[in-house]
């Protein structure tokens, strides 16, 4: 009989079925003539309900233990190069994560009709803080054949960051530069800005110009046209001028015409 495939079993199932199954492996394991398995079979535990929630969730959810896996190696690599600025950040990553990895278990547990109590949840909070630090306590989370948290809450917890030692002279250098970097960008923006105004500027005014340029020529169009109509005029007036004398001479001859004919009569 394999042993790890019947851990991998018995650890699936509830806290309350493991006995029950656990006894029934002995007897099948005896029966077949395996003492030794047999007697290793018995020796697995029981899992607490800390223990059977958090290999549900390593049977559920392996890539949130994946997650933990990593951040863990990210804190250490800063913690080996005394970089406290990416510990920090971490760290407020390691508390986001820690709190999201407890409400998923707790989802997980609900989902089977299990709910786990404060102290429950503590050991389990324990236990991802003892996997960022330690990459085996991780591995082990993995396998899902926990049945105990006591011995992985042991495991040192990951420390705060520890906040920098300050150099006076180099904090205000540093200061001093981030002012200047500061400076620098505002002038950027409003040299950015300026140039953008102008930019405007200079097509508005182009535009004002071919529109000013437009009624320049439509100006001088009206007046041609206006002097055109002048000329019109005074023409028109020196005709009527012409056609009235031409019509008095008529007239005056016609009268003369029409007193000769009545003498005449």
């Amino acid at each position: 009989m394999d042993l790890k495939s019947i851990a991998n079993q018995l650890y699936a199932l509830l806290p309350a079925e493991f006995m029950a199954a656990r006894a029934e492996y002995v007897r099948e394991a005896k029966a077949a003539g395996d003492k030794e398995t047999a007697a290793k079979i018995a020796k697995l535990r029981k899992p607490s309900q800390a223990a059977w929630a958090l290999n549900l969730l390593a049977r559920r959810q392996p890539d949130e233990l994946q997650r933990l896996g990593n951040l863990g190696a990210a804190l250490r690599d800063a913690h080996g190069r005394f970089d406290g600025e990416t510990l920090r950040e971490l760290s407020k990553q390691r508390h986001q994560l820690i709190r999201a990895l407890v409400a998923q278990v707790r989802r997980l547990a609900s989902d089977e009709g299990q709910k786990l109590s404060e102290s429950m949840v503590r050991d389990i909070e324990s236990v991802f803080t003892a996997a960022l630090a330690d990459p085996a306590v991780t591995e082990i989370l993995k396998a899902g054949n926990l049945s105990a948290t006591n011995e992985l809450t042991e495991q040192e917890g990951w420390p705060e960051p520890a906040e920098p030692v300050v150099d006076e002279v180099a904090l205000r250098r540093e200061q001093r530069a981030e002012r200047q970097r500061q400076e620098l960008g505002r002038a950027r923006a409003e040299a950015q800005h300026t140039s953008e105004v102008r930019d405007r500027a200079q097509n508005a005014l182009a535009h004002a110009e071919q529109k000013a340029a437009r009624a320049t020529r439509h100006l001088e169009e009206l007046t041609a046209e206006l002097e055109r109509a002048r000329t019109t005029e005074q023409e028109a007036n020196s005709e009527v001028r012409e056609a009235r004398t031409v019509f008095r001479t008529a007239e005056k001859a016609a009268e003369r015409a029409r007193r000769h004919l009545e003498s005449l009569q």
